[in-house]
This record gives C-alpha cells, structure tokens and sequence, in this order.
C-alpha cells in the first residue's frame, strides 16, 4: 500500500472514531480500498478518500448537518447520482466522501489490520462503479481488470 494512502486513512479513522464510530461499523472503500487489497492502478492518483459507515438516524442527522456548516467546495463530482445516503466533508485536511450504510449492501469481512475498519471488496468496488457509470469509471473498471488478470 502507498505510504500517503496509508496515512490518510490512519487520519481518517482516527478521526471517525472520535466521533464515537466504531471500527468495525466503518467499511473503506474506492481507490484506498483498492490499494490496500493490491489491485489499484499505479498511475491511480488518490485525492479523497471514500467510507460507508453504519449509523443510526441521529448520527446521520449530525453528519448532514456538519456537511451543511462547512459549505467547503471540496470539487464534487456532479457527474454522481443524487445521492441522499451521502456526504462530503473535509475532516483533517482530507477530502473525504461518507455513505450512510444501507441493508440492500453487503457487508464486508475483510478487516484492515492497522485500523480495524473493513475493506470493500473489489466485487463492491466494481459494482459502484458500475452503478455510477462515470467515464472515470470504466476506466476505473478497465485498469483493475488489467490488475486482477
């Protein structure tokens, strides 16, 4: 894994534990992911990092609220769906995407060593990219086939 991936998410989990998510309950996942199971592409440039937490009504609530009290332009890409389940938040520095976890999605059981946060799979990483279906996407899609074969 690249050493920067590495640290931004120890930065990350760090900070999602303080408020007061377990890591068990937190699922890493696009690019990071990717990196931390082997299959992402080395030219794949990472500038965010992306996270599926499982949380209650009240925890979500807070999380739409602080996205709401930052107003940072942290460079959407308005090419994904409308997504209600999601927020951008800029936590330590990082730009960082959160979807609230839905029962319609696996779970993982790959658990990172180091943070004890899960590890989206690469099954759940194509089917994401697939369902949004950006450019960036497919070619996304194209170089973890090249890794995985």
């Amino acid at each position: 894994m690249k050493p920067e991936n590495r640290n931004t998410l120890k930065k990350s989990v760090e900070a999602l534990t303080t408020l007061g998510f377990k890591p068990e309950n937190i699922m890493v996942t696009g690019s990071i992911a990717l990196d931390i199971v082997g299959v992402l592409p080395p030219n794949r440039w990472t500038h965010d990092i992306d996270f599926i937490i499982k949380m209650d009504d009240k925890s979500w609530h807070c999380m739409k609220l602080l996205e709401a009290i930052e107003k940072a332009d942290m460079g959407k890409d308005n090419k994904y769906p409308d997504d209600k389940n999601m927020v951008f938040l800029k936590i330590k520095g990082i730009n960082t995407n959160i979807w609230r976890h839905t029962p319609n999605f696996d779970w993982s059981t790959i658990k990172d060593t180091e943070t004890g946060v899960m590890v989206a799979t690469v099954s759940h990483i194509i089917q994401a990219k697939k369902a949004y279906g950006r450019p960036k996407d497919y070619e996304d899609l194209a170089a973890i086939c090249k890794n995985i074969l």
